[in-house]
């Protein structure tokens, strides 16, 4: 398997990952469906790309959206904590 191919392919399934993830916390029903079709539609949009530059660009955007979620998440977990008066990290 080209490994271009394979990250990209890696990146999909952890964008659905994420989507699965927040799906659950939102407690909206069909929000997962949703964010399922808005990924899909993304990757789709670019399936033929065949520039390794676009290609590179956009995996790189989807890396910088997942790593800013993550950011957020742990940003409120960490606000979460301290109201709840808890300073202990690994908590």
């Amino acid at each position: 398997m080209d490994p271009a191919l394979f990250t990209v392919t890696k990146l999909f399934r952890d964008c659905l990952r994420l989507s699965n993830y927040l799906a659950s916390q939102s407690g909206i029903p069909n929000h997962r469906a949703a964010l399922y079709k808005e990924i899909r539609q993304s990757f789709r949009q670019h399936i033929n790309e065949k520039d390794p530059k676009k290609v590179e660009e956009l995996k790189q955007a989807a890396h910088r959206g997942l790593s800013n979620y993550m950011f957020y998440e742990a940003q409120k977990m960490a606000k979460a904590n301290q109201a709840a008066g808890n300073t202990n990290i690994n908590s």
